[in-house]
């Protein structure tokens, strides 16, 4: 685990429930492509696209990152919806928070 500078992340999901927006993360554990995977803190898990957040886990799931990179519904309902539909549609809120909110998606 290599600790890195500070990144600041948008999260979606805290910008509808009108929570305070903006998540800060130094532990990359996992990078491929745009996504990426941050330790938080014992047990929490970030899943981002660019710095947009996807999903909070408890643990790191890499599988999750190569299901969206390479668009791949897993088989399941609840496992398409949580490592599938939730995180797509995640991204899409993202982008449209980070107008809203002027913060520059990278």
């Amino acid at each position: 685990m290599k600790a890195l500078q500070k990144v600041i992340l948008l999260n979606p999901f805290s910008v509808s429930l009108k929570k305070y927006p903006f998540m800060e993360v130094n532990k990359l554990i996992y990078k491929r492509g745009d996504y990426s995977i941050y330790k938080y803190a014992d047990h929490h898990f970030v899943h981002t696209f660019k710095n947009i957040v996807i999903g909070e886990r408890v643990a790191a799931n890499k599988e999750l990152i190569n299901n969206l990179l390479n668009d791949i519904k897993p088989i399941g309902e609840g496992i398409l919806y949580h490592d599938y539909n939730r995180p797509k549609r995640a991204i899409l809120k993202g982008i449209k928070a980070a107008k809203k909110l002027n913060f520059k998606i990278k």
